[in-house]
């Protein structure tokens, strides 16, 4: 009979591979509604390795942020003029996620952890509600400000996720919040012309996580 993994730290290294992760899909690049679909697949590939039940697994991930993934796909694949480089940074995002996810799951965080993973999530909340009112209030728009609190955010996430994660997985927070937290491409999504629909429904998907309090 198979030994259960005790720590997360182990899991993690088995489950770094892109190749395992993806299982045969690294080349997909999300199509409008994908995104959830892909989170899932990951999501279940991460968990089988931890549960003993897939009926027990609770998604990480519902319809409405699987729809706020592909807007997020939409603006860096606009940005970026890139779909791999796109996919890549959704990939990413997904991926800590469910990590993270997993931390909290498998109980593998700390006092001090907890207590990090709170005020990141207070940050982030802080961050969400920012860009609302971005959109909400005409001419409010500060550049500084938002790339300081998705900082402020990022490295809260790296020092809850230090002592668990690889330097791939720390990596990809990086990758993610350099460019969603990029003063030049927030500034794009909130002021030019040609990103007014999809900041319409991005800013729909952020009113609906802060409605349904989750975080």
């Amino acid at each position: 009979k198979r030994t259960k993994l005790s720590r997360l730290g182990h899991i993690e290294q088995n489950m770094s591979s892109d190749e395992d992760l993806e299982a045969g899909a690294a080349d997909e690049v999300p199509q409008p509604g994908m995104s959830k679909s892909l989170a899932l697949r990951m999501q279940k590939k991460l968990l089988g390795m931890t549960v003993k039940s897939k009926s027990t697994v609770k998604a990480f991930i519902d319809d409405n942020t699987g729809e706020l993934l592909d807007h997020l796909h939409t603006l860096a694949a606009r940005q970026l003029q890139d779909k791999k480089l796109a996919n890549k940074l959704i990939k990413d995002l997904i991926k800590i996620v469910v990590k993270v996810g997993l931390l909290y799951r498998k109980n593998q965080l700390n006092q001090e952890e907890l207590a990090l993973g709170e005020r990141f999530r207070s940050k982030l909340r802080m961050t969400v509600l920012t860009l609302i009112s971005y959109h909400d209030v005409a001419f409010t728009f500060d550049q500084a400000f938002l790339a300081n609190l998705f900082g402020e955010c990022k490295d809260m996430l790296q020092k809850m996720i230090a002592r668990h994660l690889t330097d791939k997985s720390k990596g990809r927070v990086e990758n993610v919040f350099g460019f969603y937290g990029s003063g030049e491409v927030m500034t794009k999504l909130y002021t030019e012309e040609e990103y007014k629909d999809l900041l319409e429904k991005m800013n729909k998907c952020l009113n609906k996580i802060t409605e349904d309090k989750i975080l």
